[in-house]
This record gives structure tokens, sequence and C-alpha cells, in this order.
């Protein structure tokens, strides 16, 4: 590929991250104005939960930018059943102990497989430069939640109606990025490329979400829907930084820049896109907290979003350079990757526990736990001497 064609495919990957990303989080703040607290923390406990889940899509995603063939999809299609049927075992005891309706994670467990072979194909797409099939699929995915939720709205309760329209969203958007013919690019070891991208991104998102749930479990219902709120509007820190690292991820993978200068470049986008937000929730976080979520709730938000904010833009830089990483390492740099993200989650867990059951602690408790990640990082950067692609053609 041309320099300036990489150029403008990142840019445009880049943007259609950004315009869903924006949907999503449109939808998720109108939502805190629509249902009460009890029922937003339940929504926002779900969404976590299939955040985390969303580890297998986005391993099988990273897998397939790698290159490799079309039994990556199938094999996608089995994991998501296999990890829908213990989440279909788990649902009557899970459920009310993360605070989420035993039916809702029916439902989740009944569409994993679809959810993961999503992330499959928008892998084969970045891969091969369908660039406008993997933007269709992401804003439709997010667009139709919107449009779908009206009309959900006149049938069944807020909360339910959102979960339903989350779900249907990851339908809806399957068909506008299905590989128009089989894979005929150079076989890889897709057996094994998958377990240690799974474990981190599972780690990672148990870091970013992990908190949420965490206020499901040790606060009460108008506690954790407030904690939930500010932890939900600062996420959008995150989701602007990671809009840099889907882009990136795809150029370190096939080589098709100096590392160095990819990593300076991704710090550097990360930056100003993440740090934009945070430094707005930090200056004004009444403002933000009361255009968001009204002024009655507002104001336990605004008191949560200032650390909230920080905490996760520490863990978004941190995760721009655990995602290089990622894309250009050895195997043995994903697992210490994955390591760092579970290490973080557990500091984060153990704080939480100790530090008692308000928000504010649990706002501490992430705060510490995600903001460990940027100089772990930089420490495994530092020691990793070693730059191979992670699996060889055979």
């Amino acid at each position: 590929m041309t320099g300036r064609h990489l150029q403008s495919t990142g840019l445009m990957t880049v943007a259609a991250i950004l315009v869903s990303s924006a949907l999503n989080y449109a939808y998720t703040l109108l939502l805190g104005r629509v249902l009460d607290a009890e029922g937003y923390g339940a929504y926002a406990s779900f969404t976590s939960l299939f955040m985390i889940a969303a580890a297998l899509p986005v391993a099988f995603q990273q897998a397939q930018t790698r290159r490799s063939d079309g039994r990556l999809s199938r094999m996608g299609v089995t994991w998501g059943a296999l990890a829908g049927a213990l989440l279909l075992l788990g649902a009557v005891s899970l459920g009310p102990l993360l605070g989420v309706p035993a039916a809702w994670m029916v439902g989740f467990a009944v569409i994993l497989p679809a959810l993961v072979l999503l992330g499959a194909w928008r892998g084969a797409a970045q891969r091969d430069g369908r660039v406008s099939a993997f933007s269709g699929s992401l804003v439709a995915e997010h667009g139709l939640k919107i449009v779908l939720t009206i009309p959900l709205l006149q049938v069944m309760d807020g909360p339910a109606a959102a979960v339903a329209a989350t779900l249907a969203g990851v339908l809806l958007a399957l068909p506008l990025v299905r590989p128009a013919a089989p894979d005929t690019g150079p076989r890889i070891r897709t057996d094994a490329a998958v377990p240690p991208l799974a474990l981190a991104a599972a780690s990672q998102s148990a870091l970013l979400y992990g908190d949420v749930l965490l206020g499901g479990m040790l606060l009460t219902a108008g506690d954790a829907g407030a904690y939930a709120a500010a932890a939900t509007l600062a996420r959008v820190v995150f989701f602007a930084g990671w809009a840099v690292q889907v882009a990136v991820f795809p150029l370190v993978a096939r080589g098709d820049g100096a590392p160095g200068r990819l990593l300076g470049t991704a710090l550097g986008g990360t930056l100003l896109l993440a740090g934009t937000p945070a430094l707005l929730f930090t200056l004004w976080p009444q403002t933000c907290a009361a255009l968001a979520f009204g002024t009655t709730v507002g104001a336990q938000v605004a008191a949560l979003l200032p650390a909230c904010a920080l905490g996760t833009l520490l863990l978004t830089l941190g995760g721009t350079v655990v995602n290089h990483l990622l894309a250009g390492g050895n195997a043995a740099t994903v697992g210490r990757s994955a390591a760092l993200y579970a290490g973080s989650a557990a500091v984060l867990t153990g704080l939480a526990v100790a530090l008692g059951t308000t928000p504010s602690a649990l706002a501490v408790a992430a705060l510490v736990g995600k903001g460990l990640l940027l100089p772990a990082a930089f420490l495994v950067l530092l020691s990793t001497v070693t730059r191979r692609p992670l699996y060889v053609l055979r």
C-alpha cells in the first residue's frame, strides 16, 4: 500500500469509529435521562458484561487482521456457541449477583455466536481494505439500535427495550460486512492465534468495565446507578483513543511503517482525541454531568466524574502501548500484555473491596487500578527486544 492510501484508510477507519462511538454514547446518555437510577444501573451492568464477553469477537477480529484462512469465521461461531452455552448455564445464578435480569443474559447468550462472527468478518474487512464494509457495519450496529429502541419502548420496559435493541443491532450489522468470497490468503496457525488474543481482550475489558460490575455488587441500587452514569460518561475518553488503536493495529501487524514512529503517532493521536474530553470532564464536571443526565442525577455524577475521567485517560494511553505490543510482538509479549490488564484489574478489585462500599471509594480504586496500566505497559515495552510476527506462515 502507498503512504497516501494508508493514511486515507486510517482516517476513514478512525472517522467511522468516532461516528459509531458518538451514536453509542448519545444513546447511552439519552437513556440516563429516560431511565431511573436503578434501571440505568441494570442496563449499565448488562453493557459491561456485553463488553467483557466481546473479548471473543475482538480476538477473532485481530486474528483475521493478521491474515488467516476462511476456517477462522467458522471457528468463531463455534467458540461463540460454547461461550453462549456457558452463559446460559449461569444465567439464573450469575444474573442477580451482577444486577442483570436472567432473561437479558439468556438473550445475550443466544446471539453471542453472531457477535463473534461479526468480529471475525470485521477483521477480514480491515485486512482486505474493505473500509466501507467495516465502517458501515459499525455505524449500522449503533444507529439501528437507536432507531429500534423507539418502537420497542412502546411494548417493553425501558431497560428491557434498550437491551433488545442492542442485541438486534448486532444481528442487523452482520450482512453489511459479510465477505464477498472465501478467503484465499496464506494460511497460518489459526488454531493457536485466538486464545492469547482473547485473553488479552478479556483482561482489557475487565479493567475497563469491571468497576461498573463491582458497583452493581458492592453498592446500593441508587449509588450503583450514579457510579455507572459517571463511568459511562467518562468512557467516551477511552473510545476516542480506541479509534486510534483500531486504525493503527493493522498497520503495525503488516509492518507498514517504522514501529517507533507508529507508536509515537498513536500516542499523540490518543492524547489529543482522548485528552480533550478528559480535560472537559475534569474542569467542568458539573456542566458536563448536567448536560448528560440533567440536574437531578448530574450532581451525584459530577462528584465522581473527574476521577473516572483521569483513570480512563491513563488506561487509554496505556492501552495504546499494549495495542502496539499485541500487533507487533511475539506470543510471549501477548501473554505479558494480558497479564498487564489482569494485574491492574486485580488491583482495582482489591482496592474496591478494601476501601468500602461508597461510590467515591470505588472511583478512587478505579483511578489507581486503571492508572497502573500506563507505567507498567512502558516497562514491558522497554523490556521487549524482539519484534516478530506472532505466527509464521506454513
